[in-house]
């Protein structure tokens, strides 16, 4: 049993969506709020530095925990103190109890 109390942080959940330009009719997509404000336990925080075709790029990986949300998918983002999280990994814990969610963001 994970205590309520580890669930100390608040995490937004984005999805993709997509529209059409009403002027030129191109496929425009953005980002939608899908779930705000879930509860969240940050159980991971990593960041790293490294050179890619001649830049330093930063890493920042995080891991989330929160209760089961049905139709999560690693299509969507987390926003964490304003900073966007492309979804890597999500894995079951107990039988949709909970959720870790493993996210990296690279600027």
């Amino acid at each position: 049993m994970i205590a309520a109390g580890r669930l100390d942080r608040r995490i937004d959940i984005q999805r993709l969506t997509e529209s059409r330009d009403a002027t030129y009719g191109a496929v425009v997509e953005t980002w939608a709020n899908w779930k705000t404000a879930v509860p969240a336990g940050l159980t991971q925080s990593t960041g790293r530095e490294f050179l890619s075709t001649d830049q330093t790029v930063s890493e920042r990986l995080k891991v989330f925990l929160v209760r089961y949300i049905d139709g999560l998918t690693v299509r969507d983002r987390v926003i964490f103190d304003a900073v966007s999280y492309d979804i890597g990994d999500i894995r079951e814990i107990g039988r949709r109890r909970f959720q870790e969610i493993q996210c990296a963001a690279t600027t």
